[in-house]
């Protein structure tokens, strides 16, 4: 489509549209352009990243039509080509329309008089030759330089990525974090992107194909390696077994000529090289070998802590907290107190109604009658969970990333970080926590911190790599606890109950008005009652109170994606006084319940809120979350919005860490590969008070019956006993 730049719209400043931010601008077509209707525009409305905002340029802009429910018909650039008149006029006004910082118009009627009509292909292929135009000082020639290789390189490279689905966003970000040898780098050495965490493989593979590199390439079967352990940790894996990961990447490679020996061979060198990393015939990424290794060796350096200090007789302690909190503990409760006040490092587990609260009550004022002084954090991997570790305890409690001062891309690259200001820490939930944030954790405390680890061991394992908490108890050093009887008597025993029997893999499971189950195996019929049902239990115990849980985000009528839409449609309809935000394909409406999935400072991953302002002009737009406790979080940018979604209907891991007084769980037979014991024990923990099953009776058996076959691949449990003898 030909047009000419009319007027911005958003950004505010053509600086910030330059800088290759979502812009938003209005366009006159320089040919006959029609709407769904036959009607001819005579404006068009564009958006996109560095779309082509120079006054008086013909562009010929490519993309599709959408029809945003607010603004009505717009195109998304994806890429453009300009239309430069021939001669002097052309390649001058070109020059100086502003694109390019630093050229104006006399400028670049100089560069034409130095080069003539060759001037944009000397620019292009030699931007050194810049030199030769009078008048311009060695500091200014380079910054003209390297402003007209960044600008043209940004535009190259979404126009060379768009065909292999990046999208114009990604395409910028990349340009920026490679700056002015971007394109030359992902012309040449697309793996060694691939490396630096900033392209997909397979995207890597397509632009390497066309570049001509030989699938054969040893760059392209290393990449090949490390791509496979990613594979791997996406599935929650840290390490493999040499054979079975030279024989996963000779699959995944599938190129005639790469055998398991010339594999083998590569990974040899990038072994030797500290590409990659070797421990008891299981290779890992160095980054996670690093993190499951310094773990042992922190667990190591606590349990050789040869004395504490005396707090006292510990029995007597108990029975004057037991007479001032006005319960009694069971042995294995007392057991679990003294071990937390007795051991630098301990881990207390037990699934709901174990009274894994009233013990950590107990622990800690006794700790803090005994060291008035003493500095303690509470913490937790998720917000949700954080605050029901501060309603639980009394004392404040927050996120695990909060508390170790880590924003939310901090735990790739395990950088040492500061330690905390504290004699103990207490982190709940623990099960959630992954290897990377494990390390972090360990390697902030002062040498003489107390660590207590309560958690869960039969709730899922973390949605990163590693299983620490199975594997911090199955290596046998690490004093702990281990909490089965059910103490709590009270309203929705029967869930605690039935988790139990879950636990130990029974499918005798007792029904009444706490635990109920609704039969249904045809998926529209379960979306229908899962529908109703919500409806019921949002009137009687409010929408703030009530989970719906299931397994899968998409693909069935019962996931989170199609769910939240219905249940949106009955709790917040549309209305005249409700306005919306489009952003892709989701629709954000004032009143909408969301969630959080990405750590920020103002809030944190699974927080949930509610949209309490809408607000956009030609400036932009301005969304406002309200996630209580005097929290109201701002959105002025589809990257941040992007972190948000609606959370009517949730996915169980995605529930990990939260508890509701109601609790409604979608368990299906196409659920399949999901069916396994622990995504059901999680779900079902999550109620406090009521807790119904929508689906297939079978699916919930099998999945009961089913154990994590696929045990997760870390050698963590290992690595603590061979640094402990």
């Amino acid at each position: 489509m030909k047009c000419k730049f009319f007027r911005l719209i958003y950004p505010k400043s053509v600086e910030d549209a330059q800088n290759g931010s979502y812009t938003v601008a209005l366009y006159a077509p320089c040919e006959t352009v029609l709407d769904s209707q036959g009607n001819k525009l005579n404006s068009i409305t564009v958006v996109g990243y560095y779309l082509p905002i120079m006054e008086r340029m013909k562009v010929d802009i490519a993309g599709r039509w959408k029809k945003d429910a607010k603004y009505g018909l717009q195109f998304m650039m994806e890429s453009y080509e300009e239309i430069i008149d021939p001669g002097k006029k052309g390649i001058v006004a070109y020059l100086s329309s502003g694109l390019f910082r630093g050229i104006g118009k006399r400028l670049a009627e100089r560069i034409y008089n130095t080069f003539g009509d060759d001037a944009l292909t000397i620019l292009d292929n030699d931007p050194d030759r810049i030199r030769e135009v009078p008048g311009i000082s060695s500091k200014h020639c380079e910054q003209l330089r390297d402003s007209y290789l960044e600008t043209r390189s940004a535009r190259r490279i979404i126009t060379m990525l768009a065909p292999l689905d990046v999208n114009a966003g990604q395409a910028v970000r990349m340009q920026k974090e490679l700056g002015i040898r971007a394109e030359e780098l992902l012309k040449e050495r697309p793996y060694e992107v691939f490396e630096q965490g900033l392209l997909s493989f397979e995207v890597a593979d397509r632009l390497a194909e066309r570049q001509g590199i030989p699938r054969t390439a040893p760059e392209r079967v290393a990449a090949g390696l490390l791509h496979t352990l990613e594979v791997a940790e996406q599935k929650g894996h840290l390490c493999l077994h040499k054979e079975h990961f030279v024989r996963q990447a000779v699959e995944l490679l599938r190129t005639p000529g790469l055998n398991r020996m010339t594999v083998a061979n590569v990974a040899f060198e990038m072994l030797k090289a500290d590409r990659l990393a070797l421990y008891q015939s299981h290779v890992y990424r160095p980054v996670m070998a690093k993190a499951e290794d310094g773990v042992a060796q922190c667990v190591r350096e606590m349990l050789q802590r040869s004395s504490l200090p005396y707090i006292g007789d510990l029995d007597d302690e108990i029975d004057q907290q037991q007479e001032e909190l006005g319960f009694t503990l069971a042995e294995e409760q007392r057991q679990a107190v003294k071990t937390a006040l007795a051991s630098p490092i301990c881990i207390i587990s037990g699934g709901p109604g174990t009274g894994k609260t009233s013990i950590q009550r107990v622990f800690l004022n006794i700790y803090q009658k005994a060291f008035p002084d003493a500095d303690i954090i509470c913490c937790a991997p998720t917000g949700r969970a954080a605050r029901r570790l501060e309603q639980s305890s009394g004392l404040p409690a927050c996120t695990v990333h909060k508390a170790l001062n880590l924003t939310a891309g901090d735990t790739n690259t395990l950088t040492m970080p500061e330690q905390v200001d504290a004699d103990l820490v207490l982190v709940d939930e623990i099960s959630m926590l992954d290897m990377a944030m494990t390390w972090y954790l360990f390697h902030a405390l002062p040498p003489m911190c107390r660590l207590v680890l309560v958690g869960d061991a039969d709730q899922l394992p973390s949605v990163g790599p590693g299983a620490v908490l199975s594997e911090l108890l199955r290596c046998g050093r690490i004093p702990m606890v281990m909490l089965d009887k059910v103490f709590r008597q009270s309203e929705g025993s029967m869930i605690a109950e039935n988790a139990r029997h879950i636990r130990h893999g029974d499918t005798d499971l007792q029904f009444d008005g706490d635990f109920q189950f609704w039969g249904s195996a045809d998926i529209r019929q379960s979306a229908e009652w899962l529908e109703r049902l919500y409806m019921q239990e949002v009137c009687r115990y409010g929408v703030d109170n009530v989970a719906l849980l299931t397994p899968f985000r998409a693909k069935t009528e019962t996931g989170v994606r199609s769910m939240n839409e219905r249940l949106r449609t009955l709790v917040n309809p549309p209305g005249a006084n409700k306005p919306e935000l489009s952003l892709g394909q989701r629709i954000f409406r004032l009143g909408d319940k969301v969630m959080q999935t990405k750590n920020r400072e103002e809030v944190s991953n699974g927080d949930i809120g509610y949209i309490r302002k809408i607000e956009r002009d030609d400036d932009g737009f301005l969304v406002e979350v309200d996630f209580h406790d005097d929290r109201i979080v701002a959105y002025e940018d589809n990257e941040s919005l992007s972190h948000l979604d609606l959370a009517y209907a949730t996915t169980i891991h995605k529930s990990q860490g939260g508890q509701y007084d109601s609790v409604l769980l979608s368990i299906q037979n196409c659920h399949g590969r999901m069916l396994k014991r622990p995504l059901v024990y999680t779900g079902l923990t999550r109620a406090r008070c009521r807790a119904q099953i929508v689906g297939d009776w079978q699916a919930v058996i099998r999945a009961i019956q089913t154990t994590d076959t696929e045990r997760r691949n870390t050698l963590l449990a290992a690595r603590i006993i061979q640094t402990a003898t």
